[in-house]
């Protein structure tokens, strides 16, 4: 809790009481202290008198935030912009559309939205993608099983986006493909490595 001493922020908050309870909210301002005849008082009063009782030094207005709701709020934003983000990223780094829908709530008219926006919607490579060379497929691999080892919490999107900034000269489908083999090769990787053999 902390004390309110903006002027215009009291004035609001004033304000705030008389169109809650014209909203409906009149029990709770009850429950919260105020009398029914403070209520009908300020009902009944101009925007100007809020003022005036709002520079009284006299008037103390303490406020209580949900820290633990704000945290959440905030992180939930935080998730949604990187999630934006990578999408963006995967799109024009060459992820396939199947890919896409995998790692990503996306319905097919949101993806084709995205593609024409980033002006990617004719630059979808057809067929499975093309493997790296060997001795890179061995690196990418490798990478791969350190990726997940450090990253188990992680979701997938995360894991491989930190994958194809490793590996930024090869396609995001092409790594995919790249990790999907070695997964299928290697059981002992944790589950949450498993491969989306979607190509």
């Amino acid at each position: 809790m902390f004390t309110i001493s903006n002027t215009t922020i009291k004035r609001m908050i004033l304000e705030h009481v008389v169109e809650q309870v014209d909203s409906g909210g009149l029990d709770a301002i009850l429950a919260s202290g105020f009398s029914p005849e403070l209520i009908d008082d300020l009902r009944k009063r101009p925007a100007r008198d809020f003022f005036h009782a709002a520079q009284a030094e006299g008037l103390t207005i303490k406020v209580v935030i949900d820290t633990q709701n704000l945290r959440s709020s905030l992180w939930t934003r935080d998730r949604a912009q990187r999630d934006e983000m990578l999408k963006e990223y995967f799109i024009r780094h060459g992820a396939s559309i199947l890919l896409m829908r995998s790692l990503f709530t996306l319905s097919k008219h949101e993806l084709q939205r995205l593609r024409v926006e980033l002006d990617m919607a004719e630059k979808t490579a057809s067929g499975r993608p093309r493997l790296p060379p060997t001795a890179i497929r061995d690196r990418i691999q490798s990478a791969w099983f350190d990726i997940c080892n450090s990253f188990q919490d992680e979701p997938e999107r995360e894991r491989l986006w930190r994958l194809h900034k490793a590996f930024s000269v090869y396609s995001i489908a092409s790594l995919h493909r790249c990790k999907d083999e070695f997964n299928n090769t290697e059981p002992s990787v944790d589950s949450g490595s498993a491969p989306l053999s979607v190509y």
